[in-house]
């Protein structure tokens, strides 16, 4: 149902309407016009239907009101060309009885209402306040549509956030906040990708803590996993945005350094190395680091970068621990 206005509402809601009155016979035109102006602050004003299409191309109109038979073109060309753009904005026809012939071609063209000449006030109030009931009705509908689709975009917007919200947890290991190793798999085949692609370096550490089921075993386990927390800190410290820390076992991390040679790699493990070294906290601790670079041509897939990581990591620990070593290379 259409709000029904009282003449006070109707006024009001008519004031804050812009309409295109549209006569070329200048002594009707203002006749006309003195009626409107009881209703409406905001009347642009066409002398033909061709310069009233212009002006409507021109600027925005919520309502339009024009004589039927004009030069140039005519109340029904206008309205029709208007149509081809617009075919919600209402149109009021001012008409005689003479040009009924005209009204079965202005119904064809969506025409909203009608005006008899001569105008009556009485019928001018009349017809305004059907139509601005209409108005009326149609801005409240393109505002609850308008409302109810930034909402479902507000809320598709809040279920995006959520899923990559949780799909960051999937992939973050809860007690460091550093990536996990379900992560690793997803993200090497991105960085092997680009490196083969375009021939940039791509190295990769593998880090152990040192004798850490002894940390556990002497002063237990929530003093263990406050040193893997602060190792992941460390991480945090040192590394670039671009390089992603993971943890991939117990007490096992995996950095991976994209555009990286093996010489700023072996470079960013020995930082990583002192600084654990040098830390002062409950318990003191210290980590092997194995360290390769990515060969495009044999390292099909992270599982056999891994392994020569690993082999090189195992030679650190071989070899005394707390220690940084290059694989297939001495400790340098």
């Amino acid at each position: 149902m259409y709000k029904t206005f009282t003449i006070t509402e109707l006024i009001f809601f008519t004031k804050t309407l812009r309409v295109l009155f549209v006569e070329d016979n200048q002594e009707a035109r203002e006749a006309l016009l003195n009626l409107l102006n009881n209703f409406f602050d905001d009347i642009v004003v066409a002398f033909d239907g061709e310069e009233g299409f212009e002006k409507f191309q021109a600027e925005p109109f919520d309502l339009i009101i024009s004589d039927i038979r004009m030069p140039n073109a005519n109340g029904i060309e206008m309205s029709r060309n208007i149509r081809g753009i617009d075919s919600t904005i209402p149109i009021i026809m001012a008409t005689a009885h003479k040009e009924s012939d005209l009204l079965l071609e202005s119904i064809e063209v969506g025409v909203s209402a009608y005006l008899l000449k001569p105008i009556n006030f009485k019928h001018l109030e009349n017809v305004i306040k059907q139509t601005c009931e209409k108005i009326y009705y149609m801005k409240r509908t393109q505002e609850y549509e308008q409302s109810l689709e930034s909402l479902v975009k507000d809320r598709t917007k809040e279920l995006e956030l959520t899923k990559n919200k949780l799909q960051e947890m999937a992939n973050k290991d809860p007690m460091t906040n550093l990536y996990n190793r379900r992560y690793l798999h997803d993200v090497s085949k991105t960085l092997f990708n680009i490196s083969q692609r375009e021939k940039r370096a791509f190295s990769i550490l593998m880090i152990d803590i040192d004798r850490f089921k002894s940390i556990n075993d002497l002063y237990g386990h929530i003093i263990g996993d406050s040193v893997i927390q602060f190792l992941a800190d460390i991480f945090r410290d040192l590394i670039r945005t671009s390089d992603i820390a993971i943890r991939f076992g117990g007490e096992e991390f995996i950095i991976l350094l994209p555009n990286t040679e093996v010489e700023g790699a072996y470079e960013i493990a020995s930082k990583i190395k002192s600084t654990v070294e040098n830390q002062r906290t409950i318990v003191s601790f210290t980590v092997s680091i194995g360290v390769s670079k990515c060969n495009c041509v044999e390292d099909v897939d992270i599982n056999k970068l891994l392994r020569k990581v690993d082999e090189a990591l195992y030679e650190a620990k071989r070899d005394g621990r707390n220690r940084v070593v290059i694989y297939k290379s001495k400790e340098v």
